[in-house]
């Protein structure tokens, strides 16, 4: 739900490999509550863009703005820089296509050991909510299995209750299913439709199209590095207005 105030501003955002250019210009603002789901060809610049939000990728040129603060400033001392970076990383949680568990914790310990280490909260309350949000998921019962012995589903169902234990303003996805086998892949869009459903401000990355249609505020579509079209999913897949959309719909169809 689009509350209209814009908590993710990209302006004129560019990232450069060398000579190649993966974001030509990218202007986009992300509002409070609301669910923008990427979509796009492979090599469109969508991941790029979203590691991109939380510095995981340095642009090249523009300004990330996040809850109004310039995210990107090159005027910050190196040490400035970290500790504003640490603090916007608990703020904007991120969920990779490939878990990025600790193998050698258990699931409990993997989604504790950030807010008791990073934010001081108590072990106990660390704890209690941690195992909430494990029962959130749908995973309370492997609490204290490791990752090793975890199906992909249940490893990327973990990997978000993680991310959402330091209490996040905002999530980003960067194609979260696409690692799975696809009998997994419909319990992990459950858990994301509910936590869009709750308000949470999400960015998503996703080749799944169902997901995009039901479950986004505002459906972006990249090619070239650059921004197409963009609306509402009925506006987006029903009445596609660029070429380059229509094609790429007809493509997957």
């Amino acid at each position: 739900m689009n509350t209209g105030k814009a908590q993710i501003q990209l302006k004129s955002l560019h990232k450069r490999y060398g000579a190649l250019e993966v974001l030509k210009g990218i202007d986009l603002d992300v509002h409070k509550g609301e669910v923008v789901v990427l979509i796009g060809p492979s090599g469109s610049g969508k991941s790029t863009l979203l590691r991109c939000v939380n510095m995981l990728e340095e642009p090249s040129a523009g300004q990330i703005l996040f809850q109004d603060q310039l995210v990107n400033d090159r005027k910050r001392s190196h040490r400035a820089r970290e500790r504003y970076l640490n603090a916007m990383r608990m703020k904007v949680g991120m969920v990779f296509q490939h878990f990025n568990l600790f193998p050698h914790l258990t699931v409990l310990e993997n989604i504790t050991i950030a807010p008791t280490q990073l934010q001081g909260v108590d072990p106990r309350q660390a704890r209690a909510e941690a195992e909430e949000l494990l029962a959130k998921v749908g995973v309370l019962d492997k609490r204290d299995v490791y990752p090793g012995n975890l199906s992909g589903g249940q490893k990327q169902r973990v990997a978000i209750a993680r991310a959402l234990a330091l209490k996040p303003d905002a999530m980003l996805f960067d194609e979260p299913t696409s690692a799975l086998d696809p009998e997994m892949v419909g319990g992990v869009l459950s858990v994301m439709e509910s936590l869009g459903s709750s308000g949470m401000t999400m960015m998503v990355v996703t080749h799944e199209m169902r997901f995009a249609e039901k479950v986004a505020d505002r459906v972006v579509f990249m090619a070239d590095g650059n921004i197409v079209e963009q609306g509402t999913p009925a506006q987006v897949f029903g009445a596609p207005q660029q070429p380059r959309t229509r094609q790429f719909l007809a493509d997957i169809g």
